[in-house]
């Protein structure tokens, strides 16, 4: 384990972590914290105790966070029993008294940390950090890629699909590409499988996956790259919900090295619980007025989100010298952000290898 050069963990395996908060105001700015952390994945945010139980079944988590106001002693009573049934989960608790009483009780209830609102990010850190020293025996969670596009037609598909078949050169159970165009995907098309199953047959059989059910789900390819496809029928896509997809993709991060995921797409309701999970966003964009305007909405949402900009990556697709409007030095400027990759516009080879 080391320390990143924002100051965040940089961790060898992932911490999922569940948030009990019942004050809204407070959301974001907790949510802000958490994701500052490289490795840490939020995969489910509860605003009221009783959705605990459920929440704990569905998703796989090592830590919770719970923010113990406004009414501290409900919430030490919550995560009393919370202790109580799940002995092997570590709590946080957060604050903004510092009443001796209230921390004492809070530690004797089982809390593993005690941070007082507005807590240092260094302490956060270093509390995060022994959980990881903790856990480090456990298996592995793999690394979530999202690839997102600020406009269509610019390539993401074409990046998800082919990373996906490059990173399942590293060996068994490396990769898997799941189709989260779920209207209108075609990662599947794309490599030429036929699925019988999808994701929607994963997303609303929830009570019984496991392992066994999602292998079943899978097409494989054969350069060795898994495919989750999308559903077959638009009324199967208007049956998935966030937390059900949420349920899914974590499953698959314990099956997978990396899980590569084409979207969510930019006005999806789904797209909040995918970014909790993601390691990396590659966002594919192109030298356009239309897609950088967009990209710019979309950084300054995330920001009002609670998101980590960090975890964001700049893709500039379909490059090519001749007829472009803006330069590389135009985008960077315009949205304070570096272009990490360039790919070069080659339209002939894409063509003939999707048909």
């Amino acid at each position: 384990m080391e320390l990143n050069r924002n100051g965040g963990v940089i961790m060898a395996r992932g911490i999922r972590a569940i948030i009990l908060n019942t004050d809204e105001d407070y959301a974001v700015e907790l949510r802000s914290k958490l994701l500052t952390i490289e490795g840490m994945k939020i995969v489910a945010e509860i605003d009221e105790p009783v959705l605990f139980d459920a929440a704990i079944k569905q998703f796989s988590a090592e830590l919770v966070v719970v923010n113990l106001d406004p009414d501290p002693e409900s919430s030490i009573q919550t995560a009393s029993q919370i202790i109580e049934h799940y002995p092997d989960l570590t709590l946080f608790a957060i604050s903004e008294s510092d009443n001796p009483q209230l921390i004492l009780q809070a530690m004797r209830s089982g809390f593993r940390e005690f941070l007082l609102r507005p807590f240092d990010q260094d302490q956060l850190v270093q509390a995060v950090s022994r959980i990881s020293k903790n856990t480090a025996g456990q298996s592995p969670t793999g690394k979530l890629i999202c690839v997102v596009g600020a406009v269509g037609g610019i390539g993401t598909t074409t990046l998800a699909t082919n990373l996906g078949c490059e990173l399942a050169n590293l060996g068994e159970k490396s990769a898997v590409i799941v189709d989260l165009d779920i209207c209108f995907g075609h990662v599947a098309t794309f490599l030429d499988l036929s699925p019988q199953f999808n994701l929607a047959d994963l997303c609303l059989t929830l009570d019984s996956i496991d392992p066994a059910m999602i292998e079943k789900a899978l097409l494989k390819h054969d350069c060795g790259v898994s495919v989750l496809s999308r559903p077959n029928h638009f009324v199967q896509a208007q049956q998935i919900s966030a937390a059900n997809l949420a349920t899914v993709i974590n499953a698959l991060c314990g099956m997978f090295s990396y899980v590569i995921c084409d979207g969510p797409t930019r006005n999806d309701a789904v797209k909040p619980s995918v970014l909790d999970l993601a390691d990396t966003t590659l966002i594919t964009t192109n030298l356009t007025v239309p897609a950088i305007r967009n990209i710019d909405r979309v950084f300054q949402e995330m920001i009002r989100e609670g998101y980590n900009l960090d975890r964001n990556q700049l893709v500039l697709s379909r490059y090519s010298n001749d007829n472009n409007s803006l330069s590389i030095e135009d985008v960077e400027q315009s949205l304070n952000r570096k272009i990490a990759f360039t790919i070069p516009e080659e339209p002939k080879v894409v063509s003939a290898a999707v048909n």
